[in-house]
């Protein structure tokens, strides 16, 4: 679903859909994806790392 950039400015885009440590990546290099919403991704240490260091130049460890 592409989004209108008026629309795209004006609010805050979460992703929830099925975001880990293999397509996080990708998914932070998206324009119009301001976030993650991260369901059991969170419970693997490691994995949810990989996801937090996606997004942030601070990183973390697992």
């Amino acid at each position: 679903m592409l989004l209108s950039r008026r629309f795209a400015t004006k609010h805050v885009l979460f992703y929830g859909g099925s975001v880990n440590g293999s397509n996080c990546a990708e998914l932070a290099k998206q324009e119009d994806i301001d976030g993650f919403l991260v369901g059991g991704a969170s419970l693997k240490g490691p994995e949810f790392a990989t996801i937090v260091n996606s997004v942030t130049s601070k990183k973390v460890a697992a």
